[in-house]
């Protein structure tokens, strides 16, 4: 199913582990050593500059084709039209998937800059294509366009376990939910906000299991990405700021100054108190993904009460806010230098329990035979090239 040697990415996971071990001095210099000699992977992965640079170029590569393509085509015949459109961008589609299967199987990419264009410019051709193609026979072509994306751009996130297109899947996902409730009418005035919640909780309840199951350990950060953005929509769904601006916008509700809409208390109640629960359960979790997700929504929280319930002095506001945040990050990353009931502001060495498991039993098994070697060289009873440790004598005449 994945594009790429499932055996180099792990072999990459496991020696990130290990570098991480050795970084904190709980693995020797030999055992590093082994590490990487014996999980080898031999991806071309650039650094960072370098892989923006082949992006980059490989972008305006695929543009200088698409150019040329319609040039060519333009002057063969001048009436072209969105079937010439729809034509252009699956074929382009096509050819980008190609290219990327090949560079991937020949030149071992992964990450490269080059692999990640060609996926992004594959998409977005069949994206288009399809939104073109729909547009020419329905009305609601972005409810259409959505539902026949959405296998292939799940299918790309299996297949390049790439995080990215995870976000556009999870993303298509809730759009094309939220475009079905759209179409119920006067109804989904009533229950967007709750379906939208309703929904998120399945998804991240998928996500969370299936990343403590070492089968899916290769997509784990795209499983992060599903679970992050379940909990980020949830609350989103739920802020009074979202809720009074998309009823404006979707739903056609005219609203004057000062004006409150149905239910504000209950959506100020949720802006208010579901940060301070993600914060609770992160902690009671010790998730630090979620912990920083619900510092990131108390934030939109402060915002969005600031927005509604303005003191008319936002330089002051801002400031001041500005600073007790300071001081709240500089003490608490001071108090959690240490264990502080199994919270810590330091790097959690067992947080992956795959990697530390196949790390483990790695550096256990090196440091055994090391063990081994050592005390065969030792050995007081040996003398010399006979297998048994008599008399000495080899095996050739």
């Amino acid at each position: 199913m994945i594009a790429y040697n499932t055996t180099y990415l792990r072999n990459i996971a496991i020696v990130k582990k290990a570098k991480q071990w050795f970084s904190h001095q709980l693995i020797s210099g030999e055992q590093m050593a082994t590490i990487l000699n014996k999980y080898d992977a031999p991806f071309y992965k650039p650094n960072l500059f370098i892989k923006i640079g082949l992006f980059i170029f490989t972008g305006v590569l695929i543009s200088a084709a698409l150019g040329f393509y319609c040039l060519f085509a333009y002057t063969i015949d001048h009436s072209l039209n969105n079937g010439f459109a729809t034509f252009t961008c699956f074929l382009f589609a096509i050819g980008s998937f190609v290219c990327l299967e090949i560079f991937i199987k020949n030149n071992k990419l992964y990450n490269s800059g080059i692999d990640d264009a060609l996926l992004y410019s594959a998409l977005s051709f069949l994206f288009s294509g399809i939104s073109i193609w729909v547009d020419n026979y329905t009305d609601n072509r972005i409810l259409l366009t959505l539902i026949i994306f959405l296998p292939f751009v799940v299918m790309a996130a299996l297949r390049y376990v790439d995080t990215l297109v995870t976000l556009a899947a999870i993303l298509c996902l809730y759009a094309i939910f939220f475009y079905s409730l759209l179409n119920i009418g006067t109804v989904a005035k009533l229950i967007m906000p709750f379906a939208l919640m309703l929904f998120s909780v399945p998804i991240y309840l998928i996500a969370r299991k299936q990343k403590q199951n070492d089968a899916y350990f290769l997509w784990k950060h795209c499983l992060s990405v599903c679970e992050a953005v379940a909990l980020i929509l949830f609350y989103l769904a739920g802020n009074y700021f979202v809720i009074r601006e998309s009823s404006i916008a979707f739903f056609d509700m005219k609203l004057e100054d000062g004006q409150e809409i149905p239910l504000a208390f209950l959506f100020y109640f949720l802006t208010a108190t579901v940060p301070l629960l993600y914060a609770y359960y992160a902690l009671k979790t010790k998730n630090k993904t979620i912990l920083l997700i619900s510092l990131l929504l108390i934030t939109a929280s402060a915002l969005t009460f600031k927005y509604y319930f303005s003191l008319h002095h936002p330089e002051i506001t801002l400031t001041g806010a500005g600073i007790i945040m300071i001081l709240i990050a500089y003490f608490s990353i001071r108090y959690l230098k240490t264990d502080k009931h199994g919270i810590t502001f330091k790097e959690d060495m067992n947080e992956d329990n795959f990697l530390k498991k196949n790390a483990e039993a790695l550096i256990i098994a090196q440091s055994f035979s090391a063990q081994v070697t050592s005390q065969h060289q030792n050995d007081p009873n040996s003398f010399g090239g006979g297998d048994f440790g008599g008399g000495g004598a080899g095996d050739s005449f």
